[in-house]
């Protein structure tokens, strides 16, 4: 078919509006999804069905989003060594703002022990070359049933105390765990009481997952011993623009990005990295 003037003239009028459809559909904010019937805080994902619903494309992370009529439900999967050992070291953070703005108006930090650390203190020696052993397993699974039971809570109201325990009786659970295929698993429910936020309403909440940086403690803040470690930062990160989508079924609208600690931190391992994702609740 040869081309005319008039075929040039229509595609130059109508490009533009095609461009604007495409980057209105990129741009969509989704709505969240109801958990499986059958979910339980475990640290364990089979029940989420063969992989996760969201991925975030930056830093290669799964991970689910889902709601019931009063609670909201997190689970994330990490395959990377780097940011099991620094989840381990020095915790995940999920920062929730129900009004849609990047603000970390409420946000949980686990899994720590009470005095606001993590415990594991080999990791394979920070080893981020080495698989998940068995003596990895163990040790997660002590840890899990004796110190390493904290949860730091920001934002709270109704919550007296920033840190409570995995036997809390406020509702809010948390766990980790290896999986099969040596992925850590996160998994953490919170009652949607506590953000005095109406479920219903039409407007979107904004998510930060902050995968802390590990911050070592240097002589004068550690006593006589050099070395001690810290968590790399408790809420969410204050996020960048809001760059690709979030995620695999690609997520809600997030962008992310990655710094530094502070303070003597461990390298590599004292960057944190954290990204923001944007949702409508479920009915």
């Amino acid at each position: 078919m040869k081309l005319t003037p008039r075929h040039f003239l229509t595609v130059f009028i109508l490009l533009p509006v095609l461009v604007r459809t495409a980057f209105a559909q990129q741009d969509k904010v989704l709505t969240l999804a109801a958990p499986p019937t059958n979910i339980v805080i475990d640290g364990d994902t089979r029940e989420w069905g063969d992989s996760l619903r969201y991925y975030n494309t930056e830093y290669h992370i799964n991970y689910s989003l889902a709601n019931t009529g009063d609670t909201l439900y997190m689970a994330l999967r990490l395959n990377d060594r780097r940011d099991q050992i620094r989840m381990l070291r020095a915790g995940l953070t999920l920062s929730i703002d129900p009004k849609g703005k990047k603000k970390e108006s409420f946000s949980i930090t686990f899994p720590l022990n009470v005095q606001g650390a993590s415990v594991l203190a080999n990791v394979n020696n920070d080893d981020a070359s080495s698989e998940v052993s068995q003596q990895d397993r163990e040790e997660l699974m002590r840890e899990r049933l004796t110190t390493l039971r904290g949860i730091k809570v920001s934002g709270f109201k109704d919550i007296e105390d920033e840190m409570i325990t995995t036997s809390n009786t406020y509702g809010i659970q948390t766990a980790v765990n290896y999986d099969q295929n040596g992925d850590l698993v996160c998994e953490a429910a919170i009652p949607l009481i506590f953000f005095h936020s109406d479920p219903a309403a039409k407007n979107e909440w904004s998510f930060n997952f902050k995968i802390n940086g590990i911050e070592r403690k240097t002589k004068a803040e550690n006593g006589e011993h050099e070395g001690g470690e810290s968590t790399g930062g408790g809420r969410g990160g204050r996020g960048g623009g809001m760059g690709g989508m979030g995620g695999g079924h690609r997520g809600g609208r997030g962008g992310g990005h990655s710094q530094s600690s502070g303070g003597n931190s461990t390298g590599e391992l004292g960057k944190s990295k954290d990204f923001w994702v944007k949702f409508y609740l479920g009915k």
